[in-house]
């Protein structure tokens, strides 16, 4: 009988460890994916509400890759009411992002703090967090299944794998996310956020059309479900262009402000 529940433990303990290891491999994969040096771009993002009304934004978006991780810098150029708002992320490997919201009404730079991750950025469903870049040691990772289909037709003849990913960062407004993972190109189409609060499924996140340019899988229309809320919004990238040299000062506090 002892032997028979050793030998039980072991494998059990044995499956965790290959789970494990998988869980990472998959990660991995996708945080290895090829990146462009810098990506500007057009976007529109339209807000929807529980009750279906939407409101429509236009901005600009720069990428750029560096040492640190990805910076961004996005400026909303419609409507009036928040035309010259900017939005400044400069990554720092192994901390949270430095994140600056500029307000043209009030002519004045707010600094998002680490407790204030779980803002709502211009009050969509996206949370500053979510705009933060990602590396594989912001997570701890534990593989779920392979084999797995998602029920929409921008999904179809995909197969996925799952994860879990439990973050590393205290700042993070979740207590996991479950990614799906192409097991063909290794990009994550679909993540569920799980509330840090209660532990409830809080958003989730479709990327549900992206394109491959020079090499780089982009992701050019992101839909993110508020469940709690019943709100959405979809972010269009309208003609993303790589690599085609991104001026250093344009990620800076002197550009946010100009």
């Amino acid at each position: 009988m002892k032997i028979a529940i050793a030998l039980a433990i072991a494998t059990l303990a044995a499956g965790t460890a290959f789970a494990d290891t998988r869980g990472d491999e998959i990660a991995r994969k996708y945080y290895g994916l090829a990146k462009a040096d810098d990506t500007t771009t057009p976007a529109v993002m339209t807000i929807i509400d529980k009750s279906g009304v939407k409101k429509t934004r236009r901005l600009n978006i720069f990428y750029r890759e560096t040492s640190e991780g990805k910076d961004a810098f996005m400026e909303f150029v419609e409507p009036a009411d928040v035309a010259g708002t900017k939005f400044l992320t400069l990554s720092h490997r192994g901390s949270d992002s430095e994140q600056r919201l500029y307000l043209p009404a009030l002519k004045k730079t707010r600094k998002i703090s680490s407790s204030g991750k779980d803002g709502e950025f211009v009050n969509s469903d996206l949370f500053y967090y979510d705009l933060e870049d990602k590396v594989f040691s912001d997570y701890s990772y534990t593989f779920i299944a392979d084999d797995l289909t998602i029920p929409d037709k921008a999904f179809d003849g995909m197969k996925f794998s799952k994860i879990e990913m439990k973050p590393a960062k205290s700042s993070s407004p979740y207590a996991k996310e479950i990614a799906y993972a192409n097991q063909a190109d290794g990009f994550f189409y679909k993540i569920e956020c799980y509330d840090k609060k209660d532990g409830s499924l809080l958003k989730t996140i479709l990327f549900v059309k992206v394109q491959e340019l020079q090499g780089v899988l982009v992701p050019v229309q992101t839909l993110v479900a508020n469940n709690k809320k019943g709100s959405k919004t979809l972010l269009v990238l309208t003609a993303p262009k790589l690599n085609t040299g991104v001026a250093a000062e344009t990620f800076s506090v002197k550009k946010l402000e100009e």
